[in-house]
């Protein structure tokens, strides 16, 4: 019966990861004219792609950056450790639905550093909440200033706002205080699974407080800025590749209702998703569907294909599968309940 349960959970899971995935492209490709989409592609810049390769490479060492000071609490790793941590998890994200990647760089670490997988959760939830904190800031700058489509701005404004509750709920559990009852759980939370579920969650929060208390969070704050620079920087150069001459500001905003698409957890890499944000944000400052569509699909392979080589790379040389990471992924859930 469980293992039934957790079939159709799979099954639902992929059916509407890669429904959602074929509406996008749909609504991408089915009033384009392909003559249309494929003349400005004649006309790109393709020395100016490779800078944009190579930013979007370093962002992923930033992000690995910023994580392993994070991690210092709980143990020593190299930066390069860290950067095929994340590659791998990119890798996860790319083939799989509902950016799994995650588990990957948590597994990874925790194996790396002979550590609970629950005692790298804190760290990662604090980069990605960092993170969040300039993904909101440029998304509220956004819709302050320019006139969004409707449907992408409240998809927009929804999940500015999950980033700023999760920032709130984080800033809540550094600040308050340790409840001195907190270790003695009585009656009903004393039951099984309940127990086991409450002594990781505790856990889990008592780190998030260590860290977000130590001056760390603070080197990991500024790599986080940085990394956000860079990614921003890698989808210009795209644009300026591409022949777009928009004010600086237009481009940022571009790239910022682009950047949406690609951090809401949906579909494999992002696809269909990101190609409506990205074409969205065009079409406010009047690029024509065709063109918009063209520099989507051309943004797309750019600034994910050498991710996912890197990340593939990456995870053959770490020495585990997906399918294995999976299994001990099912076997942790299985020893908290």
């Amino acid at each position: 019966m469980q293992a039934t349960s957790k079939l159709h959970q799979t099954i639902f899971r992929v059916v509407v990861s890669y429904g959602i995935a074929a509406g996008c492209l749909y609504w991408v490709f089915h009033d384009v004219n392909l003559r249309d989409l494929l003349q400005p592609l004649r006309e790109v810049r393709w020395w100016m792609i490779a800078p944009s390769v190579v930013l979007d490479l370093l962002v992923y060492v930033c992000g690995a950056w910023a994580w392993q000071i994070l991690l210092r609490p709980i143990g020593s790793v190299s930066i390069a450790r860290a950067t095929q941590a994340v590659f791998a998890g990119r890798f996860a994200n790319d083939v799989l639905p509902v950016h799994v990647g995650y588990v990957v760089r948590i597994y990874l670490m925790s194996r790396w550093l002979k550590v609970k997988f629950t005692s790298v959760i804190p760290s990662l939830l604090v980069e990605r909440l960092l993170d969040g904190i300039w993904l909101a800031l440029g998304i509220g700058i956004a819709a302050i200033f320019f006139p969004l489509p409707q449907n992408i701005s409240r998809i927009a404004q929804v999940w500015a706002g999950i980033i700023v509750f999760g920032l709130t709920v984080g800033g809540w559990i550094v600040l308050r205080s340790r409840s001195a009852t907190q270790d003695r759980p009585r009656g009903f939370y004393n039951l099984g699974w309940i127990r086991k579920l409450r002594e990781s969650t505790s856990h889990i929060v008592e780190q998030v407080r260590t860290v977000g208390r130590s001056r760390l969070v603070l080197g990991a704050l500024a790599v986080s800025l940085l990394k956000f620079i860079v990614q921003a920087l890698a989808f210009l150069f795209v644009l300026w590749a591409y022949g777009f001459h928009f004010p600086i500001e237009v481009q940022l905003a571009i790239f910022v209702v682009a950047y949406v698409g690609m951090s809401i957890p949906s579909t494999p890499a992002s696809v269909g998703v990101f190609q409506v944000f990205c074409i969205a944000g065009l079409e406010v400052f009047h690029v024509a569907k065709s063109v918009a569509t063209g520099f989507s699909l051309l943004a797309f392979v750019v600034l994910t294909l050498p991710l996912s080589i890197a990340g593939f790379i990456a995870l053959g040389q770490s020495g585990v599968t997906l399918k294995e990471i999976k299994g001990r992924a099912n076997d942790w859930r299985q020893e908290s309940q």
